[in-house]
């Protein structure tokens, strides 16, 4: 009989985190969303997290204004695996590509001031800035917590001169966009509908053109109205088999390093 590899595991036996990435344009609510997340951590990279706040959010802020502090918050996330918490958030991806690039050129600087502008990349500095961006979406994926991403969205022209909107992410075309999605088990596009009682908010996970939106778990699809985080782990759970119950983690009894 042949022995397999003991990296060879059942599906059936394995755990799965859950990775979300959640655009739209601003002000439609997002960070709120990402706000109702249990026993959360957000790492956040920009001045929103206060519309979370307001609608009674508990989860712990880590703010990062640079992209070091981005580094240190993934670091000490996958040096402590048992950090407690059940959701880790990126607020927001887009910024979080601009802090890069920014980190980036400020390296360079330091390392050749006389030949450097420290605003104007090199063509070697965007190949850089697109394989790091990449290689820190699928870091923070593989962290032992479930990852929501937030990004706005941004507007562009296929192939065929049709409209198409997806994350707003920098780089050639809309390729580390579209990288950034396929990386995801969920991408949902968030807007703002008016109903006969009101507002309310509409995640689409069904690519609708221009929209695009994406849901391998199969249960969420075409959209779901007034979403929120343990709505949308309730379904997972609730589709298809056991081994797509998403991670649950106590709470850290200890302060989070900031």
């Amino acid at each position: 009989m042949v022995t397999k590899p003991a990296s060879i595991v059942a599906l059936s036996d394995t755990d799965e985190t859950i990775n979300i990435l959640v655009y739209g344009d601003s002000g439609v609510g997002k960070t709120v969303l990402a706000g109702t997340a249990p026993n959360a951590l957000i790492i956040g990279t920009e001045k929103g997290t206060i519309s979370a706040k307001r609608q009674g959010s508990k989860a712990d802020l880590w703010k990062c204004p640079s992209f070091t502090d981005v580094m240190a918050a993934y670091k000490w996330l996958r040096q402590n695996p048992d950090h407690g918490y059940e959701w880790v958030i990126m607020d927001s991806m887009t910024e979080m590509q601009l802090l890069m690039l920014r980190w980036i050129l400020d390296t360079r600087m330091k390392e050749n001031r006389a030949k450097r502008d420290i605003d104007i990349p090199q063509i070697q500095d965007h190949q850089k800035w697109q394989n790091m961006f990449k290689r820190y979406i699928s870091q923070f994926n593989a962290l032992p917590a479930n990852m929501l991403w937030t990004a706005t969205a941004a507007r562009h022209e296929d192939p065929e001169g049709d409209d198409i909107i997806l994350p707003n992410l920098l780089g050639k075309g809309y390729a580390i966009a579209q990288g950034a999605c396929a990386a995801m088990a969920i991408v949902g596009y968030l807007s703002v509908k008016k109903g006969k009682e009101g507002k309310f908010r509409r995640l689409m996970c069904e690519t609708d053109p221009p929209y695009f939106g994406k849901d391998r778990y199969d249960c969420l699809t075409p959209y779901v109205n007034n979403p929120t985080i343990p709505m949308i782990q309730e379904k997972i759970a609730d589709s298809g088999t056991d081994n797509v119950t998403p991670i649950r983690r106590r709470r850290a009894t200890r302060p989070v390093a900031r």
